[in-house]
């Protein structure tokens, strides 16, 4: 069985073992967040004279952001987990769409938010992450123990005895789970930057660093530095390469066309810098996380050619008035 000290940090801690394992090293071990109830989302509605909570969402990021940005989520995974399955569920797609809907009506219930198709997607877009989320702890706590028998003695609290024993034969016998997850792991490896904000997502971030007085967020590329430095210093080299050429490129398009380039266009130079730094070949735009809808790499490419033929046009009729 795995030692405290070794335990993966995702991994679901048997909450008597942890206690019992500190005491006896006569030590304060730090015990963690634990399995989420909601109890500080229910204190809050309870409150409120159980009135629905206010949640607003960035029209930049896509995501939720404002003071009650953690409780939301926190009801997504209550609810979630009340209502979705894991008995033979190998992936989202598996859960009937009718399933997935069980989690609207309540939200929608608890939260001032307009019940519309385009809310809805937003809703299951987070479920879906956070779902995912809660499988991946529930793999690191089955890696946690060498054998079925310890992780039969040690079932998750948020989980049924059934449930594990599913979970455990799915993890441990399962060919494609095995050889995605060993995939989803030699990815990771190859991820060269690494962001500093912890769980807090990327809306909540910009938008805790708005400008009160107009609410423009940061850009992309100040929304990078904010999420990559802490206490002014880098969280590695990668990140700050990608920094140092976007501002670069930057200002030399700026310089070239004698004004200010727009959020899109810093946004393409900050696509092609990453790119560029980190020989990227992936047309997944980055810096943003999962919740935004940043435009495509046929849309920006369709930006970049008419930014340069609106230079070019600029420059011709600078040309022509010089000759007269």
């Amino acid at each position: 069985m795995c030692v405290l000290d070794e335990w993966p940090s995702h991994a679901r801690r048997n909450r008597a073992l942890l206690e019992n394992e500190a005491d006896g090293q006569k030590k304060k071990k730090k015990k963690g967040r634990g399995v989420l109830k909601g109890v500080k989302s229910y204190m809050k509605h309870f409150a409120n004279g159980s009135a629905k909570l206010d949640i607003s969402l960035s029209e930049t990021l896509g995501g939720t952001v404002g003071m009650n940005n953690r409780s939301f989520k926190d009801d997504v995974v209550v609810i979630m987990k009340r209502n979705l399955p894991l008995i033979g569920v190998r992936r989202w797609s598996d859960i009937h769409p009718s399933v997935h809907g069980l989690i609207v009506p309540d939200m929608i219930d608890r939260w001032n938010l307009e019940d519309t198709p385009g809310m809805e997607e937003k809703f299951l877009k987070i479920a879906m992450e956070r779902y995912r989320g809660w499988r991946a702890t529930l793999s690191s706590t089955y890696k946690t123990y060498k054998t079925d028998e310890d992780r039969l003695a040690n079932v998750p609290e948020d989980l049924q005895l059934q449930e594990w024993e599913w979970m455990i034969d799915y993890f441990g016998n399962d060919a494609k789970f095995q050889e995605r997850s060993q995939k989803n792991s030699d990815n990771r490896k190859k991820q060269k930057t690494k962001h500093r904000v912890g769980s807090k997502s990327y809306s909540q971030v910009s938008f805790e660093k708005r400008d009160v007085e107009t609410g423009e967020e940061p850009d992309c590329i100040a929304l990078w530095e904010l999420t990559h430095t802490k206490n002014g210093t880098w969280s590695n080299k990668e990140s700050q390469d990608v920094y140092d050429k976007a501002r670069e490129a930057v200002e030399t398009k700026e310089t070239e066309t004698h004004g200010r380039l727009s959020s899109e266009q810093r946004n393409n130079v900050f696509q092609t810098a990453y790119k560029d730094t980190l020989l990227c070949k992936s047309s997944q735009p980055r810096g943003y996380r999962y919740m935004a809808k940043p435009k495509t790499g046929s849309e920006r490419f369709r930006m970049q050619i008419e930014e340069q033929a609106h230079a070019t046009a600029e420059t011709q009729q600078q040309n022509s008035q010089l000759s007269q």
